[in-house]
């Protein structure tokens, strides 16, 4: 169970990331959208010539227009990848949740079934004769033996509490008072 909720918080953080690089990464506007915006834009005026701002900048327009040509198709072919990273993301995140609900499920399914075998324990041990019930409980594990014994009535326990060894009745009252029962009591 563990091993599944790191899992997910490590999926979680690879869409964080993914979700921040495009968040992040400068958008160029698209060729056709540059065009259309620069007809209706007043003319640029004409670049200087070599000034001592430009002389480090001696690539022609043209060459700096299909580089940004080619970076912002490399850039959109990236987003494109990161998004489909995020949708497969986004797919095995729901196949874990869906995992995690089935265990959760089967989990739940496993108490109620541990419950009733104990509700039927305790009914078995309540119709026992004290002496024989206690002589049983002596000899079963502790947590199983409180659990038991939590179940039945007040009246029950003690007539079967009475025939257990001092030191193992004074463990398993110490070990009832500890314990909350997951189902209640008769």
């Amino acid at each position: 169970m563990t091993r599944l909720f790191a899992l997910l918080a490590l999926l979680a953080l690879v869409k964080l990331g993914a979700i921040a690089t495009l968040a992040w990464a400068p958008s160029l506007p698209a060729p056709a959208q540059a065009a259309q915006d620069n007809a209706s834009a007043p003319p640029a005026p004409a670049a200087p010539a070599a000034s001592p701002a430009n002389a480090s900048d001696d690539t022609p327009l043209p060459v700096r227009l299909q580089e940004l040509r080619e970076r912002e198709q490399a850039l959109n072919q990236k987003e494109a990848s990161l998004r489909a990273l995020e949708e497969q993301l986004d797919r095995k995140l729901q196949e874990l949740k869906a995992l995690q609900a089935q265990v959760q499920a089967m989990l739940d399914k496993a108490d109620v079934l541990k419950d009733e075998k104990i509700r039927h324990l305790v009914d078995v041990y309540s119709n026992m004769k004290p002496q024989q019930a206690g002589q049983t409980l002596e000899s079963l594990d502790e947590a199983i033996a409180v659990k038991i014994l939590a179940g039945m009535t007040g009246r029950k326990a003690g007539e079967i509490l009475s025939t257990v060894r001092p030191d193992k009745a004074a463990k398993l009252s110490e070990a009832l008072t500890r314990l909350q029962t997951p189902f209640g009591t008769q």
